[in-house]
């Protein structure tokens, strides 16, 4: 969103880069408003001592490809993507490097043409389902989560009813979902037919209904599967340890007083919001 926010910037390569390395972290997660989107320059005013493609300007996959060289690097993920960005390249490499975890957040927002045409985005379904086949033709484990706003200016039930379709057809995981509500120098916030509070509140909870049986189906689906999973730390109550799936789900494990950083985990129960596992 230029108007709020400003142009996207991409920090030069080769700081990122140094970060990565010096961070001497298991797991990185590159982080942008729309992340796949990063054009990154060569920061010429410091001499590099990275080994690192020749051109001059470099892509989220270069990034990836960089970072994945570093043995102490065991897992990578980004977010979050925007569908106009992701290209081929980089859909590829979700078939081809193992350390890229099988996960994507790539919000659509809305499930209706006609809101994502008032939204200003430029991207179709068509267009959006396409990608969501390739990355799980590349990777057919992939799991997808997205954003969704519901009453947008104007969003009629028909209109709504193509989010709740798109929704079970993709079946995405771990998704978020808002209302609509006005922002200071937007267009949508002088656009006629605004959502009354009590239909966006009722659509809404349709959706978050929706959202949940997908994220309740896929967590049980898990169950008697085994993950490496990142240790975040312990719990509450100090007796359990808290960890992620490659998927970004959370699991409970009882504590033990030696563990690494990241732990195979088999999975033995799944609710709506987490897992329980133990120690392989």
């Amino acid at each position: 969103m230029p108007f709020t926010r400003g142009r996207e910037i991409s920090r030069p390569f080769d700081d990122v880069m140094r970060d990565v390395k010096n961070s001497g972290a298991v797991e990185i997660c590159f982080l942008g408003q729309n992340v796949n989107g990063y054009k990154g320059n060569r920061n010429k005013e410091q001499e590099s001592d990275l080994t690192v493609p020749e051109p001059d300007s470099y892509s989220l996959s270069d990034l990836i490809r960089a970072t994945a060289m570093i043995e102490s690097v065991k897992r990578i993920r980004f977010t979050s993507s925007y569908p106009t960005k992701m290209d081929d390249d980089l859909i590829a490499l979700f078939g081809t490097e193992p350390k890229l975890l099988p996960f994507l957040n790539m919000p659509i927002q809305s499930g209706s043409e006609s809101v994502l045409k008032r939204m200003n985005r430029p991207y179709t379904l068509d267009e959006y389902i396409t990608i969501v086949d390739k990355l799980r033709s590349m990777r057919p484990d992939i799991q997808i989560s997205s954003d969704f706003i519901v009453g947008f200016p104007g969003e009629t039930d028909a209109e709504f009813q193509a989010t709740c379709d798109i929704a079970r057809r993709v079946r995405y995981i771990n998704s978020y979902s808002y209302k609509y509500s006005p922002r200071p120098h937007t267009a949508a916030a002088t656009m006629p037919d605004q959502i009354g509070e009590n239909i966006k509140k009722e659509r809404l909870k349709i959706l978050d209904d929706i959202l949940t049986e997908n994220n309740r189906a896929f967590n049980e689906s898990c169950v008697g599967k085994v993950f490496e999973c990142l240790v975040e730390g312990v719990d509450k109550t100090g007796n359990n340890l808290i960890c992620r799936t490659p998927y970004m789900q959370q699991v409970i494990i009882p504590r033990t007083t030696n563990h690494q950083s990241l732990i195979t985990i088999k999975i033995t129960d799944a609710n709506k919001s987490s897992l329980r596992g133990e120690v392989i």
